[in-house]
């Protein structure tokens, strides 16, 4: 029974991650809003290279369950705000962020993080005095059992995998109304400035969702799963290849391999169950829609004259009947897109491997981390 239940799960996620990877890219033909937001998300999407800066702003309220923790925490969130730049260049598979944590409008924490190929290095003076790095080498040589990634990153790519832009494309009409009814051009421009100085007025795109039209567009998602011949092929088709390296993985785990998965048996009663799975969740979500608070989600586009994407902007809001708040404010500005860009790199050759750290090296780093709290007035209760 629980393998079943969690079958059931894995083929619900995976069905929703494959559907929500690129539903705006069929936005093009239904209203001027979505008709400019796709022009720029197409152009975004065939970037190979972007470099955005962004702020992100939250807030945090435990409401009438409100502790003496819970409310030092939610001061501190209203102190607080984070900025960074992200750089990267696809093609080559190199990514670069430059992030500071600010407090009162002072900085607290400053740092970067750089990806490529090899590594993954970090570089938080204040926390460590050297860079520290992770060689994807390394870490993959150490996992109980060589997992081909390669064949997951190629079953989502939309680009180049004919079956999944079938199969998104077959969701226009239900997704696409939806999307209509929540989209709108907004009547005033917004004025963005760039890392060069520069500012620009653009048109902004709005699209917004509250807890009913997100729902609803879920259950009309998964209704329209729930009967579908190729969404049913390509669920069950990840299902299985994650049943296969999941045995792999248990195979490597232990030294008698008593425990075995029986793939086709799973498999036979995945496909038998598939739609009544996925009706279940539908029903599910209708049972617990009053028990989920209110919420606003909120995505703003803003594109210049030419339908290109110049910045964006996350919005979250929640409220429930305790008076528990959540919000999440991100705003991007798009400096480039598909031009050179300089990313920082970080050098390791002076560094430390993580996983060669000692104890001690941990116990100097949660000090600094508790010093660089305490200039913020937090202090950590142990």
């Amino acid at each position: 029974m629980k393998r079943k239940t969690l079958l059931n799960v894995s083929i619900v996620f995976v069905l929703l991650l494959s559907l929500l990877l690129s539903c705006v890219a069929y936005s093009q033909t239904v209203s001027t809003p979505l008709l400019k937001a796709g022009l720029a998300y197409a152009q975004a999407q065939s970037s190979k290279t972007i470099d955005e800066e962004f702020r992100i702003d939250l807030r945090y309220s435990a409401g009438n369950n409100a502790t003496e923790n819970s409310k030092k925490l939610e001061e501190f969130f209203k102190k607080m705000h984070i900025k960074g730049r992200v750089v990267s260049d696809v093609s080559k598979y190199e990514s670069s962020m430059q992030i500071t944590l600010y407090y009162n409008n002072k900085e607290l924490l400053k740092g970067s993080i750089y990806v490529n190929k090899e590594y993954v290095a970090y570089n938080f003076p204040q926390v460590y005095s050297k860079p520290l790095y992770v060689k994807l080498s390394d870490a993959y040589a150490n996992m109980p059992v060589q997992i081909d990634v390669n064949k997951y990153i190629k079953l989502f790519d939309i680009q180049n995998n004919p079956q999944l832009q079938a199969l998104l494309a077959s969701y226009a009409d239900v997704v696409l109304p939806k999307f209509a009814s929540c989209a709108k051009l907004s009547n005033q421009k917004v004025e963005l400035k760039f890392s060069n100085g520069k500012k620009e007025v653009c048109d902004e795109i709005i699209f917004e969702f509250n807890k009913n039209s997100s729902l609803d567009l879920l259950k009309a998602i998964l209704t329209k799963a729930a009967d579908d011949k190729a969404t049913k092929e390509f669920v069950l088709n990840v299902a299985k290849t994650i049943l296969e390296d999941s045995q792999a993985i248990l195979n490597a785990q232990q030294l008698n391999k008593t425990t075995t998965l029986n793939i086709d048996e799973i498999m036979k009663q995945a496909e038998a169950n598939y739609s009544q799975s996925i009706k279940e969740v539908v029903y599910q979500l209708d049972k617990m829609s009053p028990q989920i608070p209110p919420f606003t989600l909120q995505y703003r586009m803003m594109v210049d004259s030419k339908n290109n994407f110049k910045g964006e902007r996350l919005y979250f809001y929640l409220k429930d009947s305790n008076n528990l708040k959540v919000m999440f404010d991100l705003k991007g500005v798009i400096n480039s897109l598909n031009q050179p860009v300089n990313i920082t790199k970080i050098d390791i050759s002076k560094g430390v491997d993580i996983s060669k750290l000692s104890d001690k090296d941990f116990e100097t780093m949660m000090k600094n981390v508790e010093n660089i709290l305490k200039m913020a007035g937090i202090s950590i209760t142990k």
